[in-house]
């Protein structure tokens, strides 16, 4: 017979629930302590949600292993009568260990498990040789674990280079490192579990939770070290793309005939505006060798410096640009030596923000420079690091112990995480909700699985979705051997879904039931015009005839809908200045809903299309996807981790208004050289002219000759989208997705505008964007846009 933690008797397995329960329970209270810095009993209470007599136990338990200390707390004189005492981490709570190569060796942080850095060390070495770069990061990490007391239960190591796999890809400025699996080769000598990620991620997490983009949910942060690198935080989340490649800003290719750049492209964006060739751009200009320190200071009063250093920043700021019209982002923050706030290069890039994004975009965009004076790279490691610690117990930690101190031990457990931040917290909701979604009744265990979460961590989430009412228990689909864990499912309301999809002939709707299966579709043709109440008018009575036909009785149905202009993803208007006029400043749900009598779900027609192509369109689910509509109508939808991306005010994906050309056709929209206005019917002029009764150019002409064989007219389907992918490979560069699916109407004509985009990403995207990339026709045509409007409701 064994004890368990708190001294009971156990028989055995038949305990072990129990047993695990406890020590879910005992985690959270010291993650609820780490996270608090210094709470009370009471406090822990009311934040936990435990019993007086449970927290008093498993507090004591804590406090007898060393993980936390209780403390008198001072009288603040907001309560009457003694004060509460504190708890706080104890002796034996361990710290975490962040570390970051840079250009002249390494530097390695070591942190409380609060992610205060109590000690930093920095060895010079050449970083451009690996075996000896490990060896200084695997000597710092063991100094840092001899000078904790209790364990070192977390390593995050951040390097300047492109990682899938956790094996270091090639386009880096560290070329010799290519293939090298870093955090392999240091859990050998280290007997621990090591985590790399790429710098640039890691500087995105300390802007948020120490910088400038703090309380920021969408956010690209650009560091101009070694080379250009981009972290990207979509929806809260950072976003590292299909592949793990996602920000590969600096091969964002510019120039088709310039500088061979490492990635084997041409012209990429470092090889314009890299630091490195600024600096060496600079130095042949003034004949001595410069620092990135003197040339900032140059730049305060000497003409060629700053000219190279804007030029530099506006070049950079097209990229931007580019970014702020496919990705909307709030804020972009800008790292480097050669930046300071309101200097050339970041005076630059807001210049080309202005000029190149799409008016209500630029307004709703900061450019920033951080703040964190270079720090940013190690302060995320140690961030990471603390973000993937296990509250109270580990797994295979490294601990004093192994130094010869002997530190208090609890009974082993699958460790469990700290309860993250809010926005954390919610993105890991819909993890799992997705999960659910996808895959039906789903046991708890393969939930861990999928999610790659901490048990304790999933069953917190579930046991708070059962509260709210989102998911519940049910019987397990399959047998297994042993004790069964625990299957849940989503609560899916018996409700009719009904999704309209609005667009230039009318209004389409499907009908479907609560688990999204189709029952009828429908079509009203209704001319768009410039004043659209008649197109919202009978988009509305269609949802009341289709619930009045296909409703049961005493049950509403659900309606979302699908509209041809960016939607702000909290208010659910039109933008005041909006890319078409007919829909600008009001918002089309409370239209619709004043004649239902019921709330309208709305959004933007690609962003949906996407959506239903990522979950519906396809052999399995597509959790990183880029759709593109290929017409007159040019947009585009994302899919990131599963979820569509909005952008901060709903314009994301509207590549049909970046730039192509400066002095090109004038856009709808009032610019001139957008995308769309090459693609429109009088764009084909001189091969659509020619028809026997006359009449104008259209759409439709151009998809039966191309249908039919006619060469040239297949020839400008494949320009086209040769045009539309060289247009949109920043943004797959940026995104690395698994999949782009091309739909619109120049389907229609065959192949040809697919096999442009594809040729179009092959030759302008970097290598490392498009070596899993698939590019394919869409799989729902014309029904994608009402599908998405269904599954936005589910």
């Amino acid at each position: 017979m064994t004890s368990s933690a708190g001294g009971r008797p156990s028989s055995g397995r038949g305990d072990l629930p129990a047993r695990r329960g406890r020590s879910a329970r005992r985690d959270l209270i010291f993650a609820a302590v780490r996270d608090a810095g210094r709470i009370s009993r009471a406090d822990l209470e009311r934040r936990t949600g435990m019993a007086r007599m449970t927290v008093n136990g498993l507090v004591t338990e804590l406090l007898e292993a060393g993980l936390l200390a209780e403390e008198a707390a001072a009288p603040d004189g907001t309560r009457s009568g003694r004060p509460a005492r504190s708890l706080t981490l104890g002796p034996q709570a361990g710290g975490v260990a962040g570390a970051v190569v840079e250009t002249d060796g390494v530097r390695v942080a070591l942190a409380d498990l609060s992610g205060t850095i109590h000690a930093e060390h920095h060895h010079r070495v050449d970083t451009a040789d690996p075996a000896a770069t490990i060896e200084a990061l695997a000597s710092l990490i063991s100094r840092c674990r001899s000078e904790t007391s209790g364990r070192l239960w977390s390593v995050v190591i951040g390097i300047p280079a492109p990682i899938s796999g956790g094996v270091i890809q090639a386009g880096s400025a560290l070329t010799a490192w290519t293939g090298t699996a870093l955090a392999a080769e240091l859990q050998t000598r280290l007997g621990h579990r090591v985590t790399v990620r790429n710098d640039a991620d890691l500087c995105l997490l300390s802007e948020v939770r120490h910088g400038v983009a703090a309380g920021h949910q969408d956010v690209c942060y650009l560091r101009f070290g070694s080379g250009i690198g981009c972290g990207v935080l979509l929806g809260g989340t950072v976003h590292q793309g299909a592949g793990g490649m996602a920000g590969e800003i600096g091969h964002v290719q510019m120039d088709e005939a310039g500088a061979l750049c490492r990635c084997g492209n041409r012209g990429c964006l470092e090889t314009i505006a890299a630091p490195r060739e600024l600096i060496t751009s600079l130095e042949q200009t003034y004949g001595e060798p410069l620092t990135a320190t003197r040339i900032v200071d140059l730049a305060h009063g000497d003409a060629t410096a700053s000219r190279v250093l804007a030029d530099a920043g506006r070049m950079i700021g097209r990229v931007v640009a580019h970014l702020a019209n496919t990705l909307n982002p709030s804020l972009f923050v800008l790292d480097g030596p050669l930046i300071t706030p309101d200097g050339p290069l970041h005076t630059g890039v807001r210049e080309s923000l202005q000029r190149y994004a799409q008016p209500e975009v630029a307004e709703h965009t900061s450019v920033q420079v951080s703040a964190l004076s270079g720090r940013a790279a190690l302060l995320g490691a140690v961030v990471a690091a603390a973000r993937a610690t296990p509250a109270a117990r580990g797994g295979r930690a490294l601990t004093a112990a192994s130094a010869g101190r002997a530190v208090p031990t609890m009974p082993p457990a699958r460790p469990a995480e700290p309860s993250p931040p809010l926005p954390e917290r919610a993105a890991r909701r819909r993890m799992i909700t997705e999960m659910l979604r996808e895959r039906g009744a789903t046991a708890r265990s393969d939930l861990v699985k999928l999610t790659r979460l901490p048990r304790a961590a999933v069953g917190e989430l579930l046991d708070d979705l059962r509260r709210d009412g989102a998911v519940e228990l049910c019987p397990p689909t399959e047998a297994r051997s042993g004790r069964p864990s625990p299957h849940f499912r989503l609560v899916t309301p018996d409700r009719l879904l009904i999704g309209l999809a609005m667009h230039a002939g009318g209004v389409r709707a499907l009908v479907a039931d609560h688990a999204g299966r189709v029952q009828h579709a429908d079509f009203r043709p209704v001319p768009l015009t410039h004043d659209t109440s008649e197109l919202f008018r009978v988009a509305a009575e269609l949802a009341r005839s289709l619930e009045d036909s296909y409703g049961r009785p005493g049950a509403d149905a659900a309606v979302a809908v699908s509209v041809p202009a960016p939607v702000h993803p909290v208010t659910g208007h039109f933008g005041a200045r909006g890319v078409l006029p007919m829909f600008s400043g009001f918002s089309a749900a409370e239209k619709i809903a004043a004649v239902l009598g019921r709330p309208v779900r709305i959004d933007n027609n690609a962003q949906l299309a996407a959506l239903a192509e990522a979950r519906r369109g396809f052999d399995r689910e597509v959790r990183d996807l880029l759709y593109l509509r290929a017409d007159q109508y040019t947009g585009a939808g994302i899919v990131a981790g599963g979820r569509m991306h909005r952008g901060a005010i709903g314009y994301a994906g509207e590549v049909g208004h970046l730039n192509v050309r400066e002095i090109g056709p004038l856009c709808v929209c009032g610019s001139r050289g957008c995308l769309s206005a090459f693609l429109t019917p009088a764009s084909f002029r001189a091969l659509l002219d020619h028809r026997p009764d006359n009449g104008p150019p259209d759409e439709d002409r151009l998809l039966t000759l191309a249908a039919g064989g006619n060469r040239l007219a297949q020839r400008a389907l494949l320009d086209a989208g040769r045009l539309i992918g060289r247009t949109v490979a920043p943004l797959v560069d940026v995104l690395n997705p698994a999949m782009v699916v091309v739909g619109g109407r120049f389907i229609e004509g065959g192949p040809h505008v697919v096999d442009g985009i594809r040729e179009a990403f092959q030759r302008h995207c970097s290598p490392s964007a498009t070596a899993a990339l698939t590019v394919a026709p869409s799989a729902l045509g014309a029904d994608a846009e009402p599908l998405g409007a269904i599954e936005s409701l589910r």
